[in-house]
């Protein structure tokens, strides 16, 4: 007995299978970069906003050390000072806008090699222009009064300085053996929704920064016991 064989058609996906699986694969790749993109979004503005904290507390530190060794004047064995009194050992600049200048002056003792220079140290900001727009960027500057005057290099701290206020508040008889200090510093980018900020007014100093951008801000804040100034 022949017995006969026969061959089953192939089967496969209709033209309408193949378009459905292609659109809800395009529906979930396209839901996978959205979620990607929004947690990108999300890490960057967190990694951004805490390296902004994490700079404008440093910046302060760096400002108040300096604020607080104002005045100190160096004396030699014998007793008398070195370089003689200090006449203005806190000065400021710009008091009624932003932003505000400080310069403190003070003898600088190095152990190392036992030398001492009385030393002038400016704090400020000005605009600067880069790749990414124009933008504030806090400058310091050291000059050696003594004993051989000279004018230091102006050296770059940080950038995105929205405002930088100083404001004396110790009694009447010494003011400036109680200082203020008030930095604002925004984002490198755009990471929010249109917002207004507003300074806030418990913050020493006097301006009146508004902005209505899409820009993160933090404030930060502190008061200098001048040392050297309250004895």
């Amino acid at each position: 007995m022949v017995k006969e064989c026969f061959m089953l058609p192939e089967s496969g996906f209709t033209l309408v299978e193949v378009l459905v699986s292609v659109a809800v694969s395009a529906i979930a790749l396209t839901s996978l970069v959205i979620a990607f993109d929004i947690v990108e979004k999300q890490y960057t503005e967190i990694r951004d906003v805490s390296q902004m904290s994490q700079s404008g507390r440093n910046i302060l530190k760096i400002i108040e050390r300096d604020i607080r060794m104002a005045g100190y004047v160096h004396h030699i064995d014998s007793g008398s000072k070195q370089f003689g009194e200090i006449a203005t050992p806190v000065q400021f600049t710009n008091l009624t806008k932003c932003c505000d200048e400080i310069k403190v002056i003070y003898d600088y003792r190095n152990d190392f090699d036992n030398s001492t220079k009385r030393i002038e140290i400016r704090y400020w900001v000005e605009n600067y222009t880069g790749s990414g727009g124009i933008r504030g960027r806090l400058f310091k500057q050291t000059n050696i009064i003594a004993p051989s005057a000279s004018s230091g290099d102006k050296e770059p701290m940080a950038d995105y300085i929205e405002d930088l206020q100083f404001e004396p508040s110790g009694p009447d008889a010494k003011p400036n053996s109680l200082i203020g200090v008030y930095l604002a510093l925004r984002s490198k980018k755009e990471l929010r929704r249109q917002k207004l900020f507003k300074r806030g007014g418990h913050f020493p100093g006097d301006s009146t920064t508004e902005k209505n951008d899409q820009y993160w801000r933090e404030e930060f804040s502190t008061s200098v016991a001048v040392r050297n100034l309250t004895l």
